[in-house]
């Protein structure tokens, strides 16, 4: 599934190939209950316990995106970085989905409290593939 960058086969979580609803994907805590409210649709929005990544329309074609629990610079996607900084989780449980709901992906890292992020892209505007690293 990786579309390019430096793999570690034991650091994937997971990852998806599918239409995003809305073109949106969701990067969340489990209990998050966060509804990003004012979200102007431009841009990685962010709240303390989730996040919210504009990636290509579905009517154009969908979406290739991986987690991987690992910080190393040479994992990201290309050059571009969407987002970098910490996201918080109550229990290290987090979930990533589009914004129908129609795809999801569950991540268990057992590490509750804050983690590193780092979202990288194969474009800075509706990007076709996503890359989330996570790591504490």
């Amino acid at each position: 599934m990786s579309t390019q960058g430096v793999v570690n086969d034991e650091a994937f979580l997971g990852g998806f190939r599918a239409f995003a609803g809305h073109g949106l994907l969701i990067f969340r805590d489990v209990r998050s209950e966060n509804t990003h409210a004012g979200y102007s649709g431009v841009g990685v929005h962010v709240t303390p316990d989730s996040l919210y990544v504009p990636v290509q329309h579905p009517v154009d074609g969908p979406v290739v995106a991986e987690v991987f629990e690992e910080g190393a610079a040479d994992l990201a996607l290309g050059a571009v970085t969407l987002f970098e900084g910490t996201v918080s989780s109550q229990q290290g449980e987090f979930v990533l989905h589009d914004a129908d709901d129609a795809v999801r992906l569950r991540i268990v890292t057992d590490e509750p409290g804050e983690a590193q992020l780092r979202i990288s892209a194969d474009a800075e505007s509706s990007p076709a593939a996503v890359r989330f690293q996570l790591w504490y």
